[in-house]
């Protein structure tokens, strides 16, 4: 929420002017006039019916990733952390959005406090989604050593380092990176540093796309060639079969050998494997695919938000009118309610976790939840390749 009072100064400024009440800091020495902005009813409608969709929607994840022991794999550990960002927005953040429409709160140290608080959630929001980038890069790079390295205690401090990280940067503005204001109102682009904003659109906006469209577009061309060489496994095998079989000799000796070997353990390991590295690399691929629409999502309805807040930084005299500045605002908010609508759609899991949460609230017994064929394929996989070098 980098920008939300920044927006919602403006629009103060636009209805001051409005109102008729004059500019302060105009060097007469007079103490300046008691402001009286009018609170913009329809706007506040709408914040509060998205806060309320917030609120109701991320408290329906997290207690369903609470209640599910289903849920609680590494990647949902994020899903839940961007869940706790976005029920924080609908408690905290909207509420304190409304206040800054209206220039509210007056001190300087309560209006840096509420200003930065709403920073704080955006950034943390945005580090998160670069750390789950981050974590699908390496499980579909290298998923046996992810498997062995990657543990429920590293995704926790990974995400605590998010979270510390964001209140860092969002708290900055409180610790003293800020600008003494003129005039007796919470204006974001009257207390906020013009270099702090520079340094908070490259953080949280330029530096994080940049990242997480370079690693979705690797992570896009491994899945590619790793899916060739698949298809080229198969069918160098499947010739190999029919050679032995027909005695063509189409085939390679030592191919022809390899493959007769393989096909006569008992076990049938190399099956196996093939099977659970297929079906290991559809979960990871289809996870992917799932949180890049969530990342995509969430750029397109916060950057119109950061892109506005650098312009009327360097560009104070720009105009703005005030009906798009809350719509604006009001789009960055959009995205802390629907995100859950996105992990119900996209999350196959947390679809049918939501629904049976549903169901109890109104006293409907939810149908019971099928045995899991595999809790983790990865790491399955990661068993049976240990396996096979202790036993060749």
């Amino acid at each position: 929420m980098t920008a939300t009072g920044l927006l919602a100064g403006n629009a103060t400024d636009e209805c001051l002017r409005a109102n008729g009440t004059p500019g302060w800091g105009n060097g007469t020495g007079d103490e300046p006039p008691e402001a009286t902005v009018r609170l913009n009813l329809p706007y506040a409608l709408l914040e509060a019916t998205v806060a309320l969709m917030a609120i109701f929607g991320n408290t329906l994840v997290i207690v369903a990733f609470r209640t599910e022991r289903r849920l609680r794999r590494r990647t949902n550990y994020y899903i839940v952390s961007l869940a706790s960002a976005d029920l924080l927005v609908g408690t905290l953040g909207i509420p304190f959005a409304v206040l800054a429409s209206i220039g509210l709160p007056r001190n300087l140290h309560a209006c840096l406090f509420t200003i930065s608080l709403l920073v704080v959630l955006c950034t943390i929001s945005i580090f998160c989604l670069v750390a789950v980038s981050i974590d699908r890069y390496w499980a579909i790079l290298h998923p046996l050593a992810y498997s062995r390295n990657m543990r429920t205690k590293t995704t926790l401090y990974i995400i605590s380092m998010c979270w510390l990280a964001g209140f860092i940067v969002g708290f900055l503005p409180l610790f003293g990176w800020h600008e003494q204001p003129t005039e007796d109102a919470c204006l974001f682009v009257k207390v906020m540093n013009y270099d702090y904003l520079v340094f908070l659109y490259l953080v949280t906006i330029i530096i994080p796309a940049v990242l997480l469209l370079a690693f979705y577009i690797h992570i896009y061309r491994v899945i590619v060639r790793q899916r060739k060489q698949i298809l080229s496994v198969n069918s160098i095998d499947s010739r190999c079969m029919a050679s032995i079989e027909d005695g063509t000799g189409s085939c390679s000796q030592s191919g022809r050998h390899a493959t007769k070997r393989r096909t006569q353990r008992k076990d049938q390991y190399s099956g196996t494997m093939l099977r659970v590295l297929r079906a290991a690399q559809n979960r990871e691929v289809k996870a992917t695919q799932n949180l890049s629409i969530i990342v995509l999502f969430f750029m397109l309805c916060w950057m119109p938000l950061h892109t506005i807040n650098c312009i009327v930084a360097f560009c104070p005299q720009c105009h703005i009118h005030a009906p798009v500045m809350l719509l604006v605002i009001t789009l960055s908010h959009l995205n802390s309610a629907l995100n859950p609508l996105l992990y119900a759609y996209h999350l196959k899991d947390f679809r049918a976790a939501l629904k049976r949460l549903l169901l109890s609230l109104f006293g409907i017994a939810p149908r019971p939840a099928p045995p899991r064929d595999c809790v983790n394929c990865i790491s399955a996989l990661a068993q049976q390749h240990q396996q096979q070098q202790i036993f060749p």
